[in-house]
């Protein structure tokens, strides 16, 4: 039953879920973007969003690609134990 109940969350979440790669390349670079911004913001240090406006008022995939990539690698960045100790 443990198993089965397992199999059936791994796939619940994994569908929702589209690698970055299967996706256009301005949500890529979207994503990237959005990441490389969130792991600034962890470090205490203050820097500019690394987001081209241009594309990001412009490009719903960019738009997209850099909130996903933002959410994501804040939520990895928080939950980091280096993060913990400070």
């Amino acid at each position: 039953m443990r198993r089965v109940l397992t199999a059936v969350i791994l796939l619940a979440t994994t569908a929702c879920m589209t690698p970055a790669e299967d996706r256009p390349p301005s949500y890529q670079l979207g994503f990237g973007d959005g990441c490389a911004t969130a792991s600034s913001e962890g470090t205490g240090a203050p820097r500019p969003a690394q987001r081209n406006e241009m594309l990001y008022s412009r490009d719903p995939d960019y738009r997209a690609g850099w909130l996903s990539g933002h959410t994501q690698c804040r939520s990895q960045t928080a939950a980091s134990p280096i993060n913990r100790l400070y």
